[in-house]
Parts: C-alpha cells; sequence; structure tokens
C-alpha cells in the first residue's frame, strides 16, 4: 500500500472523509493508525511505504501525460503540485504496487473499477425499484470496466429490459463514459463474454433492438471523440439481447446441460482424467 499524506499552507490534506471507514468495513476491523512525524495526520500504521512531505504555497512543476485507463495517453502535460518529501516510512522489502494504466489485462485497477462499478450499477438499479436484477458486470477488458456494462435480469413485463438498459446506462453508476450497455436473459451469465456474445447473436435482432443515446456523460480522455473539443460529450448503444418479451413462452427453447449430468460428471471430475476443477455452468435443465 502506498500512502502519501501532504501538509499544505499549514493544513493536513490526505485520506477524504469516510475512506479510512471505508476500508475499515473492507477490512472487518478497524484501520489501525500512527501519527505522522511531519505533522499531526494519521497514516495506516501496516502500510508498506508512506510518504509524508509538504506543497509550499505557489509550488508546481510540469508533469505527464500519463497512461489511462483506456489504453492511452490521457491529456497532455500540465502543472501539478510539487511535494517536497520530508520523510520517508517503510516496512522491511516493502511491497510498491504501481497503477499501470494500458489495455487488459496489463491495467493493474481494471478489474477493480470492474467490480466497484458493477456493484454500484446494481445498487444503483435497486434503488430505482427495478426488480429482477440477476448480475451486474463491467466488463474489465472495455476500458477498466467502464466501456461496457451487461445487466442480467429475469424479465418480469413488457418493457422491462429496455427500461433496465435506460437506467444503467444513466444512473449515477453507470453514466459516466459507458458506451454499450446489453441486457441479457437471466439463464446468461454477465461476467461470461462468451455467453454474453451467444445472448447477443441468438436473441438481438439489430433492426428492433438497439437503441442510441446522444449527447451523454464521456470523458476528457476518450480518444474517438476528435477533435479534443468534442469532450467531454459522447453516445451510448443499448442493446437488448434478451428473448423478445412478447413471445417469451414460444421462443426458442435453449439446449441446456441436464441438472444431474453435470452433477454426476463434476463428482467424478478428477476421476475421469479431466484437468483442473469442472466449470461452473449458469444455466442447467432442472
Amino acid at each position: 500500500m502506498l500512502f502519501l499524506t501532504g501538509l499544505r499552507e499549514g493544513e493536513a490534506l490526505g485520506l477524504q472523509s469516510g475512506e479510512l471507514d471505508f476500508a475499515g468495513g473492507l477490512l472487518g476491523a478497524p484501520v489501525e493508525l500512527v501519527k505522522g512525524q511531519v505533522g499531526s495526520l494519521p497514516y495506516p500504521a501496516r502500510a508498506e511505504i508512506v510518504m509524508e512531505g509538504v506543497i509550499p504555497p505557489g509550488s508546481q512543476k510540469l508533469e505527464g501525460p500519463f497512461g489511462e485507463f483506456t489504453g492511452y495517453y490521457g491529456r497532455p502535460e500540465d502543472y501539478a503540485f510539487l511535494v517536497e518529501v520530508k520523510a520517508v516510512h517503510y516496512r522491511d522489502d516493502p511491497i510498491l504496487t504501481h497503477a499501470l494504466m494500458a489495455d487488459y489485462p496489463a491495467n493493474e485497477c481494471a478489474l477493480l473499477f470492474s467490480l466497484a462499478r458493477s456493484a454500484r450499477i446494481w445498487n444503483d438499479l435497486e434503488k430505482l425499484g427495478v426488480p429482477g436484477i440477476k448480475g451486474v458486470y463491467c466488463h474489465p477488458a472495455a476500458a477498466g470496466g467502464f466501456g461496457v456494462t451487461t445487466v442480467s435480469l429475469e424479465q418480469r413485463y413488457a418493457g422491462h429490459a429496455p427500461q433496465a438498459l435506460a437506467l444503467a446506462a444513466q444512473c449515477p453508476g453507470g453514466a459516466y463514459y459507458s458506451k454499450w450497455i446489453i441486457a441479457v436473459d437471466d439463464d446468461v451469465d454477465p461476467t461470461d463474454i462468451n455467453q454474453v456474445l451467444w445472448a447477443m447473436a441468438t436473441r438481438c435482432n439489430p433492426i428492433e433492438d438497439l437503441d442510441l443515446l446522444r449527447q451523454t456523460w464521456s470523458t476528457w480522455l476518450d480518444p474517438t471523440q476528435n477533435p479534443p473539443e468534442e469532450r467531454p460529450y459522447g453516445s451510448k448503444a443499448l442493446i437488448n439481447a434478451c428473448m423478445e418479451h412478447r413471445h417469451l413462452k414460444t421462443f426458442s427453447k435453449r439446449t441446456k446441460v441436464g441438472k444431474q449430468v453435470y452433477e454426476r460428471v463434476a463428482q467424478r471430475w478428477q476421476a475421469l482424467g479431466l484437468p483442473g476443477s469442472p466449470p461452473k455452468l449458469w444455466a442447467l435443465e432442472e
């Protein structure tokens, strides 16, 4: 863990309010803190590396450009505050992680972005009262999870899938940058890109199941928007890859592995000489 604290004009800067509480919630216990040597700002006692310093008024220096979650370099070189390091604390043989921003899987932050964004969108949909949501996944390969969102749902009424698409595209957790929002039925695992592509190929009729949203919230980092002055306005494609609701009862039946057959094979997986563990199937025939 790299933790940077600073002092600016005598005031402490560092963790935003609530971040320590959030970290403690993930750990299941309060975060142990130690008071800094340079100032009064505490820092995590079990951090790998801690740097304390000061930012004098008006102290700036050119830095960048930096790689971003899109897999491209972001804004051009610009001025940033210059930190004068006053103290460094570290554990023996510290582990220094870096936020490598590149295309997946080299982007070290992609999975974290993906899971956090997926959870927030799912939470937003529930707060908005959308029923039947079975899964939400922002694929890490899609610009760190920001570019593609897939929602799996149990269709319960006419317009359910389009409603979920529109809200997932524009809710607070999903509005930023996302370009492709896909709805699939509850027999499709949204985390399995192979199943998602299968649903798009067999349940989506492009002339009827595609909608576009224009002038939506994008990012200054979007390389498709040129010249850069066009940013941060973008667009979104809503892809309904669910079975047609009005014909759910007569829609072609999906071929599935029988649940009992799967369980028997899974129990004998090693005896059959098959490598690894048996795959977990999302949809089984009861």
